[in-house]
C-alpha cells in the first residue's frame, strides 16, 4: 500500500446543502507548500462523504492535516479516530482552520497538533529533513508572504472545483468555477467575526496583482475555467490594488480583456461610488456581495460595522448603475436587536435594493469578540444554541430561527420573531438564497 508523506483532508460537512460549492483554498496553498518542498502530497474530500467512516478514502500516510470550522468538530475528532484506528497511533495528525479556535473541543487522545493561524509554514516545517519535530500540542502559524507562495495545487484536487457561484445558478462561461484570493486579512474587526482571533497580523497582505492575472490566466489555460469567485474578505478596501489588478485583466489576451471571464467580489458597503464599480464591470466583474449585516443602525453601531444603511443603499445603487448585480449579506439574531429590526430591515429589503438577499442567523462564534465579551454586547450566551449552523437553510430546508443570545427587554420569543419577519421578508420578494 502507498504511503504519502502528507494527506490534507476535507472533513464532511452534513450541514451544508451543497458540499461542494467550492474547492478549499487553504488546503490547496498547503498542498503547493508541500509539493514545493518536495513532498508526496494526497488531499482527500470528504466534504459529501457522510459520517460513516467505513466510507472514507483515507489513504495511508505519515502525517495529517484536517481543516474546518467550529461545525465541524464532531467530524475532524471522528476523521482524526478514523486515522489512527486504521493505520495506528504513530500517524501524525494536526489540525487548523477556524476550528482551532474550538481547540477545548477536539479530541486531543487522536490530534497531535493544532495550528491557529496560517499553515505554510508549520507544513514547511513539519516536511522538512528535521521531519515531525513539535513537542508542543498548540502552535500560532506566521503570517506567509502571499507573494512568496506557490499557486494553489489545484492539480491535486479531486473534482470540480467549485459549483455555481453567482445568483439564480447564471452561468456566464461553462467550465465550471474556482475560488480565488488576492489579498490575505481584513481591516475591519467586526465584533461577530472570529478573524481577528485567527491573524497574526492585523495588516492586509496584497498578492502583486500580475500574480493574480497570472493564476486567472492559467484557470483558463490548464482548466478551461472562466468564472472566479474572489474570497477576499474585503476585495475593495485599497483602491490602487483593485485598479491595478483590473488593469491587468484589461490587458490580458487569454482574458479578452475583460470579455472573456465573469468573476464576483466580496465587499463592504464603503468605498461605494460609481467609478468604482464601473472599474469592476470594466475587467469581468459581474456581481458583488457587499456585507450590509443590517439595516439598524443601533446593531451596526454596537457590532463595529463601518459604513450604514445609507451607504449600504448608496453602494447597492451605484453597483447596479455600473452594470453588476449585487447580492445583500444580512445577519439576524445580532446584538442590540430592537422591536423595530425586523421592520427595518423588511423595510430595507423590500425596497428593492438588491436583486438577491442571503441571510445568516448569528451564531457566537469561537474566538470572535461577542462570544468572549457578551456583557459589553448587552447579552448573554445560550449554551444550547452557539454550536447551531449559522445557515438559514440546511439539506432539509429551513433551519430553526431562535436566537442564540438572550438581551435584557426582549423575550426570547419576540426576538425570534424579529429574526423571522427579516427572511420572511426576503422569501416573499423572491430574493433570498437557500445555499
Amino acid at each position: 500500500m502507498q504511503t504519502y508523506d502528507l494527506c490534507l483532508i476535507n472533513p464532511p460537512k452534513p450541514y451544508l446543502v451543497n458540499p461542494h460549492a467550492q474547492a478549499p483554498l487553504g488546503l490547496l496553498y498547503l498542498a503547493a507548500t508541500a509539493e514545493t518542498n518536495g513532498v508526496w502530497v494526497r488531499i482527500a474530500n470528504l466534504a459529501g462523504a457522510g459520517m460513516e467512516a467505513c466510507a472514507w478514502p483515507i489513504p495511508r500516510a505519515n502525517i495529517y492535516g484536517i481543516t474546518g470550522t467550529y461545525l465541524d468538530v464532531e467530524a475532524v475528532n471522528a476523521v482524526a479516530r478514523a486515522i489512527k484506528a486504521r493505520y495506528g497511533s504513530d500517524r501524525h495528525v494536526m489540525v487548523g482552520g477556524p476550528i482551532a479556535l474550538s481547540a477545548n473541543e477536539l479530541d486531543r487522545d487522536a490530534i497531535d497538533l493544532v495550528v491557529v493561524g496560517e499553515g505554510e509554514g508549520v507544513v514547511q516545517s513539519i516536511t522538512s529533513d528535521d521531519g515531525w519535530n513539535y513537542h508542543d500540542s498548540y502552535i500560532c502559524g506566521a503570517p506567509a508572504d502571499v507573494n512568496a507562495l506557490a499557486l494553489p495545487a489545484r492539480h491535486l484536487w479531486p473534482g470540480p472545483f467549485g459549483g455555481n457561484v453567482f445568483i439564480g445558478g447564471t452561468n456566464y462561461f461553462g467550465g465550471g468555477s474556482a475560488t480565488l484570493l488576492t489579498s490575505r486579512g481584513c481591516p475591519y474587526s467586526c465584533a461577530f467575526c472570529a478573524g481577528p482571533a485567527l491573524r497574526a497580523s492585523v495588516k492586509v497582505r496584497f498578492r502583486e496583482p500580475g500574480s493574480v492575472v497570472a493564476e486567472m490566466e492559467s484557470l483558463v489555460v490548464d482548466y478551461g475555467v472562466r468564472q472566479y469567485r474572489l474570497s477576499d474578505e474585503h476585495f475593495t478596501c485599497r483602491r490602487e490594488h483593485v485598479e491595478a489588478v483590473c488593469a491587468g485583466i484589461r490587458a490580458s489576451a487569454i482574458l479578452q480583456h475583460g470579455a472573456g471571464l465573469a468573476w464576483r467580489a466580496s465587499i463592504a458597503v464603503n468605498p461605494h461610488d460609481l467609478e468604482l464599480f464601473g472599474t469592476l464591470r470594466s475587467a469581468g466583474c459581474r456581481e458583488v456581495a457587499l456585507g450590509v449585516e443590517s439595516a439598524d443602525p443601533v446593531v451596526l453601531n454596537l457590532i463595529a460595522r463601518k459604513g450604514d444603511p445609507f451607504d449600504a443603499r448608496e453602494a447597492l445603487k451605484n453597483a447596479r448603475t455600473a452594470g453588476l448585480r449585487t447580492k445583500a449579506l444580512l445577519m439576524v439574531g445580532l446584538p442590540g436587536t430592537l422591536p423595530i429590526t425586523g421592520r427595518l430591515n423588511a423595510e430595507f429589503i423590500r425596497a428593492d435594493v438588491a436583486d438577491a438577499i442571503a441571510i445568516t442567523a448569528f451564531t457566537p462564534i469561537p474566538g470572535c469578540a461577542i462570544a468572549r465579551d457578551p456583557e459589553k454586547y448587552g447579552c448573554r450566551l445560550i449554551s444550547e444554541r452557539v454550536k447551531r449552523s449559522l445557515c438559514a437553510y440546511g439539506p432539509d430546508g429551513l433551519n430553526a430561527i431562535e436566537p442564540a443570545i438572550e438581551i435584557d427587554g426582549m423575550p426570547d420569543a419576540e426576538f425570534a420573531r424579529q429574526m423571522r419577519e427579516t427572511i420572511a421578508a426576503a422569501s416573499g420578494a423572491g430574493l433570498l438564497g437557500k445555499g
